[in-house]
């Protein structure tokens, strides 16, 4: 049987990296475009009207309140992740 050599600390792409967070910011980017484009064209009523139907759905759904919490802490999870990730990508290219 063949043995594998096991590396305890995954090596990052930084080139592929650059590549995702490049096309995350290209997406941004065409989507708030998009988003400023219809904002533009919507009435204050639309937009008030928008905004109390989806507070209605949500304050009609009080179970959804109670996960808000770990919502957030999902969040902040995936923020140090990402941070991580960055920072071992760092570490890994700094000259010595």
């Amino acid at each position: 049987m063949t043995e594998y050599p096991f590396d305890s600390q995954p090596r990052l792409d930084a080139v592929a990296i650059r590549e995702v967070l490049a096309g995350y910011a290209l997406a941004n980017k065409v989507i708030e475009t998009e988003r400023q484009a219809i904002l533009a064209q919507m009435s204050r009523a639309e937009a008030l009207a928008i905004w109390r139907d989806l507070m209605r759905g949500f304050n009609e759904r009080p179970e959804m309140h109670r996960n808000l919490d770990r919502l957030d802490l999902w969040q902040v999870e995936g923020l140090i992740s990402v941070r991580r990730a960055l920072d071992l990508m760092a570490e890994t290219n700094k000259a010595p």
